[in-house]
């Protein structure tokens, strides 16, 4: 699965979005405007998108409908400040014994940039991947990290891209944690929803700390007796319309989803010899269950 994990959003479509995204060529120019390009000698990260199915393809974008797929790389350079503190001090320390004399400022900070240049330049790199999906139909958005940061530096590269993209994450009018906390106390979930067999629970207080709990009954005694003494449910795994399993957090993320056997069984097609072709099976199937799942949430939660 592309989005195990995912952070979701909402955007405003405006006519010119709409426009955009019923235009996959437009669409496609607008982020390869914005395509990765690995990082330099004398930079320290790199970010950007990438063909969608892999480097041995060309397109940026997969649409399907009203479902749209984008993938975004990051790169960064393992260069801790640390390290390059210890060995400017180092450096520093060579110099004085050298020259007989304490090191001016400008001279440290001389010392500090030729020595930063020359680690970037041999420094190792470590390159990531996220997914973008865009419902352009009831302007959902997911973005498959669990860090915000990363989440937001995606759709930051995207409304560049797009030169416009006003999507803001989930906006509940509820309080999350109460509402989650009501659905194991009383076992009372919405329509399509079901309780899963892991949640974590804190305390309100510095006190009574965390529990957590997996692959157990969460309507047992034990647990509600948690609840009864104030703790309040922080994450909660639950089932989603007989098609899939998921962890929601009380910032209404999604993670560790997995679509079930059985749904993948009756709704995916037969594998074939083009491995193109079945990735995009998949892939389509992914953005209907998000298109629901999300749908679900933001009405559950009261989200604007």
């Amino acid at each position: 699965m592309w989005f195990k994990n995912a952070r979701l959003y909402t955007v405003a479509l405006d006519d010119s979005l709409k426009s955009l995204f019923k235009n996959e060529a437009q669409l496609e120019d607008k982020v390869r405007s914005v395509c990765f390009k690995p990082t330099g000698q004398m930079e320290i990260s790199s970010c950007g998108f990438s063909p969608v199915f892999g480097r041995h393809t060309d397109a940026f974008t997969f649409s399907h409908e009203h479902n749209h797929f984008l993938r975004f790389t990051e790169e960064n350079k393992l260069l801790p400040s640390s390290i390059i503190n210890q060995a400017l001090q180092d450096e520093i320390d060579n110099k004085e014994m050298e020259l007989g004399r304490a090191l001016k400022k400008n001279e440290k900070a001389a010392l500090k940039t030729a020595l930063t240049n020359k680690m970037l330049a041999q420094a190792f790199v470590t390159r990531r991947e996220l997914f973008l999906w865009i419902n352009s139909t009831y302007g959902f958005v997911a973005v498959s990290a669990s860090s915000a940061k990363r989440a937001e530096n995606a759709i930051t590269v995207l409304r560049k891209g797009l030169s416009t993209f006003p999507a803001k994450s989930l906006q509940p009018r509820c309080v999350v944690e109460d509402r989650l906390t009501l659905f194991v106390a009383k076992n009372e979930l919405p329509e399509s929803f079901e309780l899963g067999t892991d949640a974590v629970l804190k305390s309100n207080d510095d006190i009574g700390g965390t529990v957590r709990v997996s692959k157990d009954v969460l309507t047992s005694d034990e647990i509600v007796n948690h609840i009864k003494a104030g703790k309040v449910v922080t994450e909660l795994q639950l089932g989603f319309n007989k098609c899939a399993q998921f962890v929601l957090s009380s910032d209404l993320c999604v993670k560790r989803m997995a679509l079930d056997d059985q749904f993948l069984e009756h709704n995916l097609p037969q594998s074939t010899d083009d491995k193109l072709a079945d990735l995009q099976a998949n892939v389509i199937i992914e953005g209907e269950v998000l298109t629901n799942l999300v749908g679900s949430i933001t009405k559950v939660f009261d989200c604007d």
